[in-house]
């Protein structure tokens, strides 16, 4: 019996479904897909085919779907509830505690930020990108200004304090998350928070907390806490030179993709450095250990030969060569770099960005303490 009259096996177990007829999984793949994009790149480097992609759709379902790219990223960063609805709105919060519960769940969401979270990548486009920027407005208006309202909406100069609470809380989150600027970002979690309280405090009130008692004097003759187990000075700088290496080893391959060996990035690095004209002495290089001093005439042969850089001799003073940068040497060394900052950031995603904050402030301990009289013998 051919297939058009054959009786069904009806014992059989019906197919699943694929995802082409599952449209919410495939909705959902879109809105991963870009949410992970956008986070990365910012909405201007990001389009439509290449979410497609990344969801395994065709850009024609995006289109279906939301319409346009906008729409789309709309509908990634337009969503959920603000920490500040979610603090106003619970009942276990007097009025009196709001300005220290704003500032600990505003620092531990931003400290535990998730790598794809999109609010970054608003705030970044909302910088260049009209629409980005209205719609940040927007959310910001329905998720930090309205409940404020509701709240202070009987206070005197109540659009002033809700206009400084917003500055206050969104300067918190450009200085010390989005550019990282010092010395916001290195300023331990638990040293800021109560200063930020009472900077929101005075905002909400008017009043200027009382400072705080002086420090106990007995503090200083407590017996000091004991080491912990492999906390040791040679243990701290093997792990410190492991991975240095492995750092350099992983960042070398990045750069070598580009045609350069990491240490003549470092030079081209050197001079963009300095801004325009991007432009150094060889002496400026070594002494600002890019390079060994022989190592920059050894990597600027190649550069100048390769049209990244150019050398000249000083006018005043013959033995002094300056290098400068090309076009072709700046526009390189740009690519390279954001590339490299990519590999970092993926090099730190085992560590939440509070815990990143942690590790550069002891690190810049560190540092100094590297870098002071002591470590030379000077008294």
């Amino acid at each position: 019996m051919d297939a058009e009259h054959s009786t069904p096996d009806r014992t059989a177990p019906e197919p699943r479904r694929s995802r082409s007829h599952d449209p919410e999984g495939r909705r959902g793949a879109v809105l991963a897909a870009a949410r992970r994009l956008f986070a990365a790149q910012g909405y201007k480097g990001v389009g439509i085919r290449a979410i497609a992609a990344e969801a395994g759709v065709t850009p024609g379902l995006v289109m279906a779907y939301f319409g346009s790219k906008d729409g789309l990223f709309r509908e990634v960063v337009g969503g959920g509830t603000g920490v500040t609805e979610g603090v106003l709105d619970d009942p276990s919060v007097g009025r009196e505690e709001l300005p220290h519960a704003l500032a600990h769940d505003y620092l531990d969401r931003w400290d535990r930020l998730p790598a794809h979270d999109p609010w970054p990548a608003l705030i970044r486009s909302g910088l260049s990108h009209p629409p980005s920027a209205e719609l940040l407005s927007t959310v910001l208006d329905r998720q930090v200004s309205e409940p404020l309202r509701r709240l202070l909406g009987d206070c005197d100069a109540a659009d002033a304090r809700i206009a400084m609470i917003r500055s206050i809380l969104f300067g918190v989150i450009m200085e010390r998350y989005l550019f990282a600027h010092e010395p916001a970002t290195s300023v331990p979690t638990d040293t800021l928070e109560p200063v930020l309280t009472d900077v929101l405090t005075a905002a909400f009130t008017g009043r200027v907390p009382e400072p705080e008692a002086e420090p106990d004097p007995e503090a200083a003759r407590r017996p000091p806490v004991r080491e912990a187990p492999g906390a040791s000075g040679p243990a701290v700088f093997a792990a410190l030179n492991e991975c240095t290496a492995r750092y350099r080893t992983l960042i070398g391959r990045v750069v070598k993709r580009h045609g350069l060996s990491l240490a003549a990035f470092e030079v081209l690095a050197a001079l963009r450095t300095v801004g325009a004209p991007y432009r150094r002495t060889m002496g400026e290089i070594a002494a600002a250990g890019a390079v060994s001093a022989g190592g920059v005439t050894q990597h600027a042969d190649r550069l100048v030969e390769a049209g990244l850089i150019t050398r000249e001799r000083d006018g005043q003073d013959r033995r002094i060569v300056h290098l400068s940068l090309t076009p072709a040497g700046l526009d390189l060394v740009g690519r390279v770099s954001d590339d490299r900052r990519t590999h970092e950031r993926e090099l730190l995603a085992g560590l939440v960005p509070g815990d990143q904050r942690q590790l550069a402030a002891l690190l810049g301990t560190l540092r100094r303490s590297l870098t002071g009289p002591e470590a030379s013998g000077g008294h």
